[in-house]
């Protein structure tokens, strides 16, 4: 029976149980609180008895090796039991395994404390009907709240590894940008809640969807919620990002480093003539193989919801259903923007986005992956006669207080209509933030926020005359490149 790559519609138990079978780590998480008896279907506490057992004699999860353990153990079930089993095993695929441990972790636990209150709560029905009180308080007695244990003891004069291990932040690491970028802002930490924060129509959105390119092709799940574009519109951005092409195949600026001094650049304007994206059947199709070649499992879905229809908890709810009936957990949620969610009614306007910003704070911490969000700020930024910092943000400072990682974008008019922007990262949870500033040079009209990047210590900001390089105008533009016009 081979495994096929195949989605299907399955309950809470469902989803646990096929957790179990692909993930060894939350094998041995659950292996003291789960029981194949507290499983309320057949299937569930047959398939769990062969996962444990598997667990107890190998180490590990059994993944692929669940169809050897169907045929050695089908013949012990009765026709209809094995033929229900085999139709579950099926769609048994990689598609199964976890992509956020720590929230099936999570489920896994809620499923088991329900499933032993509901058994407690049968015991002590059918004690009441018998009328045996003794038996009922026995079963009272008897019951032991399912819990992983959380507790962990380190001593701190001998644990040699304990302390060796704090150090060593591959777990806690979600996914990094590039170069100079990932130095500056840092890497995503599992549990952040970032907010990318810069005066109107300074690219904001466009900085949300490359971080969230950015953890996709990293190989993470990746949700964009987007509360301002039309799907229409958030299909086409992301795919000319992709491409690197334009909608119309227009002419743009196109800046670019020169270095001019030994580890010192400057910025010498461009225009480039961009190729239009192509949008064959053919090549969206090459794209979309490479992509998911490229990305190693990574996976990036778009959802668009009216502005100020999505409340917190709305969002929650929706996680959920992703999580139960389309096994899609999102280690990286990314929010276009908070400011303009359903605030809810009550209270003053800065209270309810108060809430709302605490409540995504939450809501990071809960899905234990990282959220992204953006904001303005106020009026003293707008033309960029003021660079951006913590103190700006507009509506409520309160803002700041909740997020784990702050990301500014500035840039002053000039700069803007050159396609120059710099970015910088003023709060970090864990460690000294960099000082310095990433100079990045943009061209929006293909999706690209960035097309290079240097330390601005490293960037001499005074405008250059145009460059001719009538050797490079003579040569042919590379395949996939922009035409450039100097």
């Amino acid at each position: 029976m081979p495994l096929r790559r195949e989605k299907i519609d399955i309950s809470v138990e469902r989803r646990v149980l096929s957790n179990l079978i692909m993930s060894t780590t939350l094998l041995g998480r659950c292996r003291k609180v789960g029981d194949p008896t507290l499983f309320e279907t057949t299937l569930g506490k047959i398939v769990s008895t062969w996962v444990w057992d598997f667990y107890d004699k190998c180490g590990e999860a059994p993944k692929g090796a669940i169809s050897d353990l169907y045929r050695q153990r089908a013949s012990e079930l009765k026709d209809a039991d094995a033929e229900m089993v085999y139709t579950f095993l099926q769609s048994c695929s990689d598609e199964w395994l976890p992509t956020n441990e720590g929230m099936a972790e999570e489920m896994a636990l809620k499923f088991f404390q329900g499933r032993s209150l509901a058994v407690l709560s049968d015991r002590l029905s059918r004690s009441v009907q018998a009328n045996d009180v003794s038996g009922g308080f026995h079963a009272i007695a008897d019951f032991v709240k399912p819990e992983i244990r959380k507790t962990e003891v380190v001593d701190m004069f001998g644990d040699v590894e304990a302390v060796s291990s704090a150090f060593d932040d591959e777990e806690d690491v979600v996914f990094e940008m590039p170069g100079e970028l990932g130095r500056v802002i840092g890497p995503f930490i599992r549990e952040d809640f970032v907010a990318v924060i810069g005066p109107p129509k300074s690219s904001k959105t466009w900085w949300l969807m490359v971080i969230a390119m950015q953890a996709a092709l990293q190989g993470k799940a990746v949700l964009f919620v987007s509360l301002e574009m039309s799907k229409k519109q958030m299909v086409r951005r992301f795919w000319q990002m992709l491409q690197g092409r334009s909608r119309y195949g227009e002419e743009a600026p196109w800046p670019e480093f020169q270095e001019c001094d030994e580890g010192v650049f400057r910025i010498v304007d461009g225009v480039a003539t961009t190729r239009r994206v192509d949008v064959s059947d053919e090549r969206i199709a090459k794209d979309m193989r490479d992509l998911r070649k490229m990305s190693r499992g990574g996976r990036l879905e778009l959802r668009n919801y009216p502005t100020n229809s999505l409340t917190v908890r709305g969002l929650q709810a929706e996680l959920k259903d992703m999580e139960v009936y389309e096994n899609f957990v999102p280690e990286v949620i990314v929010v276009d923007y908070a400011d303009i969610m359903d605030l809810g009614r009550g209270d003053s306007e800065r209270d309810r986005i108060n809430t709302t910003w605490k409540g995504l704070r939450g809501l990071a911490s809960e899905r234990k992956g990282v959220l992204v969000t953006a904001s303005q700020t106020g009026r003293q930024t707008v033309g960029g006669n003021k660079d951006v910092g913590a103190a700006d943000v507009a509506e409520d400072i309160r803002k700041v207080a909740h997020v784990t990682k702050l990301i500014t974008l500035n840039h002053s008019m000039e700069e803007k209509a050159r396609g120059i922007c710099r970015v910088a990262c003023e709060t970090s949870r864990d460690g000294a933030p960099c000082i310095d500033q990433v100079v990045c040079t943009s061209c929006l009209a293909i999706g690209r926020p960035y097309l290079d990047f240097k330390l601005l210590s490293r960037v001499d900001m005074g405008q250059e005359e145009e460059y001719h390089d009538e050797e490079s105008e003579e040569r042919a533009p590379r395949r996939g490149s922009p035409r450039r016009r100097r």
